[in-house]
């Protein structure tokens, strides 16, 4: 072996031997990957009790169709309830929407903690239970917003506090704190009163022979008055007065109202028809 092919091997036995009587070199380490974390899907809305008359629609031209529980809701998806009629929507793990009779209600927005609803017509309650649920009214700029608590849509807050957002600013009702939003324009405080008005004036004879008796009363003004189930004009005064067909018999009369911040009261009466002609009472005059 020459000179330089001894220099040549030496360096080759030195890179072999390292491997052999010393600790391997560390490896350089791998970059980390961050650990997968689904994204959250959006808050799920389920009609999910429906009582009377109860129709869902699917988008907004779709048609509508009865109730069949329990049933998903989606964007553009609606929920009414007619005459005597009442549904509950579950907003996520514990929120509730409360709809009343002759209500429409339809779905706006659907994101990961929050979602939109839109009155069309009617009252409802809302009970977010953590998801933030706000509330539009059709014909109005006025959003009603609420995360905990309890808030009624026209608006009053019964507990918690519930955002009312409008073109003409923002307000933030305390519990037991109300206010009307007409239109585009500013809220306008209102006191709630801490009970529903409504005084009938009940016909004196509970017996009669009429085909019909009329009844006059007096409920909030805004309110809705319905008598044995069929809804009755009311003043802008909250006065009433209605005709209500009798039948021969015994006859139930029923009356409830339904003020602006969604609360009822009723009253009830019975009047009897009788038909046939009274008895004749003959009189005799000179002897007994």
């Amino acid at each position: 072996m020459n000179r330089r092919s001894a220099c040549a091997a030496w360096p080759a036995l030195l890179l072999a031997g390292c491997g052999w009587c010393a600790p391997p070199a560390p490896k350089p380490a791998a970059p980390s990957t961050p650990a997968y974390v689904p994204m959250a899907g959006p808050v799920a809305v389920e009609l999910s009790a429906a009582q009377g008359e109860v129709q869902v629609r699917r988008s907004s031209s779709g048609p509508w169709g009865p109730a069949q529980l329990p049933i998903s809701l989606g964007f553009d998806d609606s929920v009414r309830t007619g005459a005597g009629g009442a549904a509950t929507l579950k907003v996520g793990r514990e929120g509730t929407i409360e709809l009343r009779e002759r209500t429409e209600v339809s779905v706006r927005q659907l994101l990961a903690n929050r979602a939109r609803f839109r009155l069309e017509r009617g009252r409802i309650g809302a009970m977010p239970g953590g998801t933030s649920v706000a509330i539009e009214s059709s014909g109005s700029s006025a959003v009603a917003e609420a995360t905990t608590g309890r808030g009624l849509v026209a608006v009053v807050a019964d507990a918690g506090e519930v955002k009312l957002t409008t073109n003409g600013g923002d307000t933030m009702l305390a519990a037991g704190q109300g206010a009307r939003v007409a239109g585009n324009s500013a809220p306008v405080p209102e006191a709630v009163p801490r009970s529903v008005l409504l005084k009938v004036a009940w016909p004196e004879e509970k017996v009669t022979r009429a085909l019909n008796v009329t009844l006059r009363g007096e409920a909030d003004p805004g309110a809705v008055v319905a008598v044995n189930g069929v809804k009755t004009r009311i003043e802008a005064d909250g006065h009433f007065e209605t005709d209500v067909p009798l039948a021969p018999g015994t006859n139930h009369v029923s009356i409830t109202t339904t003020d602006r911040f969604g609360r009822t009261a009723s009253a009830e009466e019975t009047v009897r028809v009788e038909r046939r002609a009274p008895p004749l009472k003959a009189e005799h005059e000179g002897w007994q």
